[in-house]
């Protein structure tokens, strides 16, 4: 059996032409939002009343506060998990962060969210297991507080075991600048050559947002425990405007 002795890091680092690296930041949005069991009319609109509304932090399951109902399913843990909840949350983004780009990362809703920014609607997802995202910059408002009304509804789903129900993962906001990797944009396979030599391949997606084209660098760093670099290359390409390039390394 082949065993590689060395641990590595692999460091992937974006450069523009002309600038340093890139900004990338993660928030928080787990706290502040409000819970409605029901379906309400209207519950996606800014000036929706949801003072009523119960007071939730993420992940938040709607049916494992309820009572056990015997005559539902036991492979489903005979809790109410089936129905209608809307989920409601103001935030506010900074003013120097205009020009950025801004996504939701969710990491799972169960099931079938619609999802609604400032009365509208922003986008959806189909499953409920596995994490989405959407880039909603032409949603937002840096000039007020911004409303995210979120629809889930499980009455469609169905399941061998108790799949919970409502927001059940965390979200996060990501801030980007407008040439960034892609979420989930990077792709790192190896091959194993001999007991002494690994072959690394690694793809880039990397987005650019700007209303012009731009060339890019990036870099990959493979680091050793020490933290001395390894191996290292760079490439360049152009990224047209609103569009996508592939980098590819070995």
């Amino acid at each position: 059996m082949m065993k590689i002795k060395n641990r590595f890091i692999l460091l992937v680092l974006v450069f523009l032409a002309g600038t340093s690296l890139y900004s990338r930041e993660t928030i928080n949005f787990n706290n502040g939002w409000k819970f409605y069991l029901g379906d309400p009319e209207n519950a996606q609109n800014v000036g929706f009343n949801d003072s009523e509304w119960s007071d939730v932090s993420l992940p938040h399951d709607w049916a494992i506060s309820q009572s056990f109902d015997h005559s539902l399913p036991a492979n489903t843990g005979k809790l109410p998990w089936k129905g209608v909840g809307w989920y409601r949350k103001k935030f506010d983004l900074e003013p120097g962060q205009e020009g950025q780009q801004i996504y939701l990362i969710f990491d799972g809703i169960m099931a079938f969210p619609k999802v609604y920014l400032n009365g509208q609607f922003a986008g959806e997802w189909d499953y409920g297991y596995n994490s989405f995202y959407l880039n909603i910059t032409n949603f937002v408002d840096y000039s007020k507080s911004n409303v995210i009304a979120i629809k889930v509804d499980t009455r469609q789903h169905d399941s061998r075991w108790y799949p919970g129900a409502g927001i059940y993962r965390k979200i996060q906001i990501l801030v980007t600048d407008p040439i960034h990797t892609d979420i989930w944009g990077t792709y790192i396979t190896s091959n194993i050559l001999d007991n002494n030599k690994a072959e690394v391949h690694i793809i880039n997606s990397v987005n650019n947002f700007n209303n012009a084209d731009k060339t890019t660098t990036i870099t990959n760093s493979i680091l050793g425990q020490d933290g001395k670099i390894l191996s290292e290359k760079s490439t360049n390409q152009n990224i047209p405007k609103n569009g996508s390039i592939d980098f590819s390394q070995t």
